[in-house]
């Protein structure tokens, strides 16, 4: 089974991928033309050359600040035997789902509140003002996922089971 979680910067999606893979559920990684960054562990991205890239039988990709990022068929084809889980973003997600139709869309809902509080103290204004737009041009997907499931404050461990509990019936 496969669960691509979409939803707004803020809303706790890797954190709660993360939580997942503690649960025994695989993380599916892309693939990035991007150098790594400092502190980044070795499993976050295959780290690979554009040249590579090209070769990798990408299924999903994306050109973000002049680097690519792709999701390989090899991973994806994981969720045939293994219950896994990706983070993606609407395009990403639309364009897996039309070459594996079994992938569940979860929407990761937090009010815009919440999301603007999250938001680090150190943005400049206007720097703040593209996050709250891409926020709202995000969260217009949620009414087209497969699932919506809220992220509020104080309520990760909730979030966390209702994703558990799609695993679950995913498998009756």
């Amino acid at each position: 089974m496969l669960l691509i979680l979409l939803g707004p910067s803020g809303c706790g999606k890797t954190t709660l991928e993360t939580k997942l893979t503690e649960r025994g559920i695989v993380r599916l990684r892309s693939h990035t033309t991007r150098p790594r960054k400092s502190g980044e562990t070795d499993d976050a991205y295959y780290f690979v050359r554009r040249d590579e890239f090209k070769k990798a039988q990408i299924v999903e990709s994306v050109l973000y600040k002049n680097f690519f990022f792709g999701l390989s068929a090899s991973e994806v084809e994981k969720a045939a035997t293994q219950d896994c889980v990706v983070t993606l973003d609407w395009n990403g997600a639309q364009q897996l789902k039309r070459l594996y139709p079994f992938a569940l869309t979860v929407f990761i809902d937090v009010p815009m509140y919440q999301l603007e509080k999250r938001l680090t103290a150190t943005l400049d204004n206007e720097r703040r003002k593209e996050i709250l737009e891409q926020i709202e041009t995000d969260s217009r997907c949620a009414t087209d996922c497969d699932y919506i499931v809220r992220n509020f404050d104080g309520q990760q461990e909730e979030a966390l089971e209702e994703l558990l509990k799609i695993f679950a019936n995913g498998k009756k």
